[in-house]
């Protein structure tokens, strides 16, 4: 309720100024306080800021449009049009991509409202500003007199959920690794985590506007965002390599690893006390060794002289379980460092020497599939020009306009456009409509006016929210466009009917590219998500190429890039479809099944990240093995490459049957091989280091192997020509 009435009183202020200094276009200020009106100061001061600076730099660009080619209306669509493959572009991988919206819908809003009257443009350029600004000013000075809700208590709940959920997850893989079983509940846990990593994550951003503690120590919130998501990354190739070595007797080959599962569960507990007392203001405990014990650890390695045999890859599974609790053990060691930092327990400068690359997520500056999908606003705005030039609606320019709209919000928030024109028609006709005609023609003073817009906006707010919050981010633009409340009321029936056929003329242009550019229905987007999940592994395989005398730096920029523009968003879109599609019509493609498909691909991500890990140290120590060891790897490689590739033309019959008498030669192989640099070492060619590091890296493959065994049974369960067969 406190928040309806923040939003509501605001609005009412806004109207009140506008119509007291007659401006021309309160909607816009308007309509800014409805869309950047989130539960938080901090959040909305943070989009506040984004929508002025994206309408600064979107008015800038479109005056420039207007000086430049006003007179040719070619060259207008070529410009607009450029400009938007820019904007859809960066728009995708920003962290302030609001701004990014905003700037991209601006040009060619300024462009479809001067159409015909230029020496209008100045004007509407200067009041668009006005009023945007005022519209930011005045939610944000009532958000912070009245009831704040600062982010950063957003931001203590949401890490005391994080760090409760991680050690949840830790113990739940430790349960598995000394019991030998997985709870059921661990899928369940990982999502809730990563969810919970996320909030967090969005939410720092928002706090560095409203609690200055955050803002004052900005670089350590960086550096904590950075080494958060590796630690949680880190922990995933640390469960799949348990499965691994759980039949080795580990008491025996690695005596080290209680103690160090230990220690890590002690550090997990002081980094979250230490949250705990931050986040109360109280003063962080000092314990006597300044948290040295939990900071220093001793790395697992493999005791020689245990007296168990050992295969060549049952070590190799060893040394790869070994080398993932390892890179655990020093994520979260630099997570606690960060953590004493901001408890005001370390200096910072001791960040600069245990900080991760702040650029360690990065996405990479070229990504084609990126570009792909940012082509919608632009080729939308292209179709509805000409739509708009042969068709003539009575709409006019507002067509491409709002196509433009449209299309970019549909790149920053994937959706279906077309399954939005029932509801913009349901609140249009059944919301908005009857406040239009029945009840503000009845209003004749402005208390009167300014009453109603606080009852409907309040109302709004106060029941419009959960899963309907979407539907409140249509409802109050919806009013405050259609009402257009001015000194100039007019209130007309074509008025409204035109509106309506605007949105529905933009939405079905937006909803036609869409469906050229790439299906929508969800079991199509899922057959494609899959293709482009494989494509990506084949394409991160054949990158491991033997860096002895090739370019490491580069390989690794490239299967970073493949990483993270094909095999994490395919999956992570494939997470998100499962819950769309229509299982009845599908019978054969039950959500157990895909479930398992899902769990299948997340088990190949978490070994392509744990082969990365390991083939990171091994690379230092490439040059020193033999050339024929490089050739009985690379073999492997494109073996397994192959079969990625198959994958990725939905041929998963038999293709990782096909490839095991192969594989069965490449171990017999590597086991020899194994001999001959074991018998090296003895003489001193080899150190352990060497052998250790190579060990840890068959490990990681032999475990990406099993997991794409286990694919293979997977996707063999699938019945892909359902999902091929064309509906409408």
């Amino acid at each position: 309720m406190q928040q309806a009435f923040k939003l509501a009183l605001s609005m009412v202020l806004l109207y009140w100024l506008a119509l007291s200094l007659n401006w021309e276009l309160p909607k816009y200020g308007a309509l800014a306080i409805a869309l950047i009106s989130l539960d938080t100061t901090g959040a909305s001061l943070s989009k506040g800021i984004m929508r002025i600076i994206g309408t600064t730099f979107g008015l800038g660009v479109g005056m420039l449009g207007l000086a430049l080619f006003a007179q040719d209306s070619s060259l207008t669509l070529v410009y607009h049009a450029l400009y938007l493959v820019v904007i859809g572009y960066f728009m995708q991988s920003s962290r302030y991509a609001y701004a990014w919206l905003v700037a991209g819908f601006m040009p060619s809003l300024v462009w479809a409202t001067t159409y015909g009257k230029i020496d209008y443009a100045f004007s509407f350029a200067t009041f668009r500003y006005l009023e945007t600004t005022a519209g930011v000013v005045i939610y944000t000075a009532i958000s912070i007199i009245l009831w704040p809700q600062h982010a950063g208590d957003a931001l203590n709940r949401h890490g005391q959920e994080f760090w409760q959920q991680f050690q949840e997850l830790f113990a739940t893989y430790r349960h598995q690794l000394e019991k030998g079983e997985l709870t059921d509940d661990a899928p369940a846990k990982r999502a809730k985590l990563a969810g919970t990593l996320s909030q967090m994550l969005s939410t720092i951003d928002a706090a560095y506007g409203d609690t200055p503690s955050v803002a004052s120590r900005k670089r350590a919130w960086e550096s904590f965002r950075v080494a958060s998501r590796a630690t949680v990354d880190a922990m995933e190739p640390w469960q799949q390599s348990i499965a691994d070595c759980r039949q080795l007797d580990l008491d025996r080959l690695l005596p080290q690893v209680h103690s160090s599962l230990e220690t890590l569960q002690q550090r997990l507990a002081r980094i979250e006390s230490l949250w705990q007392a931050r986040s109360a203001g109280e003063e962080a405990s000092e314990p006597e060794d300044g948290d040295e014990s939990l900071l220093q650890w001793q790395e697992l390695k493999l005791v020689q002289d245990s007296g168990v045999r050992l295969s060549h890859l049952e070590r190799a599974a060893l040394l790869n379980f070994a080398s993932q609790l390892n890179l655990l053990h020093r994520t979260s060691g630099r997570l606690l460092r960060i953590m004493r930092v901001l408890s005001d327990l370390s200096p910072v400068k001791e960040l600069d020497a245990h900080a991760l690359p702040t650029d360690l997520y990065r996405p990479p500056r070229w990504d084609a599939a990126r570009f792909t999908f940012g082509l919608l606003p632009a080729v939308s705005f292209i179709v509805g020009w000409f739509f708009w030039i042969y068709v003539n609606p009575p709409t006019g320019p507002s067509v491409p306009n709002l196509a433009v709209s449209f299309g970019l919000m549909a790149v920053r928030t994937p959706m279906n456009v077309l399954r939005l024109v029932p509801i913009v028609f349901i609140v249009l006709w059944g919301l908005v409509a009857p406040v239009y005609f029945l009840v503000m023609p009845r209003l004749s003073t402005g208390p009167e006016l300014l009453s109603l817009i606080f009852v409907f906006v309040f109302l709004a707010r106060l029941f419009l929210v959960g899963r309907l919050t979407a539907l409140r981010s249509v409802v109050l633009p919806a009013f405050v466009v259609i009402s257009g409340i001015s000194n100039n009321q007019s209130y007309s029936f074509m008025g409204i009917v035109s509106g309506a056929m605007l949105v529905l003329f933009a939405l079905v242009i937006v909803g036609i590219v869409q469906t050229l550019m790439g299906s929508m229905k969800s079991e199509q987007t899922m057959l494609n998500s899959v293709r482009w999940f494989f494509s990506g592994c084949a394409r991160v395989t054949s990158s491991y190429a033997w860096e002895r005398h090739g370019n490491r730096t580069g390989s690794q920029v490239q299967r970073k890039r493949y990483l993270d523009s094909m095999v994490l968003p395919a999956s992570a879109k494939v997470q998100a479809l499962k819950k769309r599609l229509d299982y009845k019509q599908f019978p054969d493609n039950s959500p157990d099944k895909v479930q398992q498909l899902d769990d299948a691909m997340q088990s190949i991500v978490n070994r392509l990240q744990a082969l990365e890990n390991s083939q990171h140290e091994f690379a230092n120590h490439a040059k020193q093995l033999p050339d024929s060891f490089a050739v009985v790897t690379d073999r492997l490689r494109v073996s397994l490459q192959s079969v990625f590739e198959r994958w990725a033309k939905l041929e998963p019959r038999d293709v990782m049957n096909d490839q095991q008498t192969e594989l069965k030669q490449f171990t017999h192989e590597l086991e020899s091989q194994f001999d001959g640099l074991q018998a090296n070492s003895e003489q001193s060619e080899f150190d352990d280091e060497v052998l250790a590091s190579l060990y840890a890296t068959i490990g990681s493959v032999r475990g990406l192997v099993d997991a794409m065994a286990n694919a293979q049974m997977v996707l063999n369960q699938i019945n892909w020509n359902q999902w091929a067969t064309p509906r409408f």
